[in-house]
């Protein structure tokens, strides 16, 4: 099942254990060598907490399911610590072609809901496949300009 970043913002966050809500979706964090969500950011700044893929026990489309408040964490590098302050954030973030060309903004990413991979980032009414993202930092997210569609 496909789901967006767009529509991922602000979803609820519930532990398994108690039903309680833990927060909701500020953004996710990507590995983009790996073309995946890392983590479930929920929260911005010092009083952001992270909740890695893995530990998810779904993500619906009415709420993220997590075990218990035992799988949130505060970020545990400069990366992470970034995409907590929302720099990494793809959406709203440049689209560059590896030589530097401008394709316009990142509008959507969408991603399979039970895995995690990204599958299309969206850039000016045009799906881009996810395997042609070379990196995402605080600028722009880097494309493979032999995959991408023209624009």
């Amino acid at each position: 099942m496909s789901d967006s970043f767009r529509r991922a913002r602000g979803r609820k966050v519930v532990s398994r254990a108690d039903a309680g809500e833990l927060g909701a979706v500020s953004h996710l964090l990507v590995d983009p060598q790996r073309r995946d969500i890392a983590a479930v950011v929920i929260g911005r700044g010092k009083k952001a907490r992270l909740i890695d893929w893995a530990q998810l026990s779904g993500f619906g489309p009415d709420a993220v399911m997590v075990g218990d408040e035992g799988a949130l964490r505060p970020p545990a590098n400069e990366r992470e610590r970034a995409g907590a302050d929302g720099k990494l954030e793809l959406v709203g973030k440049r689209a560059l072609t590896e030589r530097g060309n401008e394709l316009g903004i990142v509008d959507d990413v969408t991603f399979d809901a039970d895995t995690g991979a990204l599958e299309h980032l969206l850039v000016r009414n045009h799906h881009i496949p996810a395997g042609a993202l070379l990196g995402s930092g605080s600028y722009a997210a880097v494309l493979d300009e032999r995959q991408e569609v023209s624009l």
